[in-house]
């Protein structure tokens, strides 16, 4: 499993297009995030797992691999297409704009 692939299997394709901004923003307050990741996710259990989470979200970008991890998203047949949508909005903003 390469690096990628391990990082976004942590983090869930789904939490990653979720919560993509807040996890683009390395100076967030990770505690806060993590509350807010808890709150809303029915499957978390724990504060601590959260932050894991949040970590490796953060991991992608600083090794700039969320192109990377955006495409994958993108030919997903595993999540719903409102994901996939945001998915491809997430990508066109981000990416689109510097080749034009």
């Amino acid at each position: 499993m390469t690096e990628v692939n391990r990082l976004l299997k942590a983090v869930g394709k789904k939490n990653f297009i979720d919560y993509y901004y807040e996890f683009q923003n390395i100076d967030i307050d990770k505690n806060i995030l993590a509350e807010k990741l808890l709150n809303e996710n029915k499957r978390g259990k724990k504060i601590n797992g959260q932050l894991i989470i949040i970590s490796f979200a953060q991991k992608i970008f600083t090794n700039n691999l969320q192109e990377k991890v955006l495409k994958i998203i993108i030919k997903s047949d595993r999540l719903s297409e409102d994901t996939i949508k945001k998915a491809k909005e997430i990508m066109i903003k981000e990416f689109e704009k510097d080749k034009k």
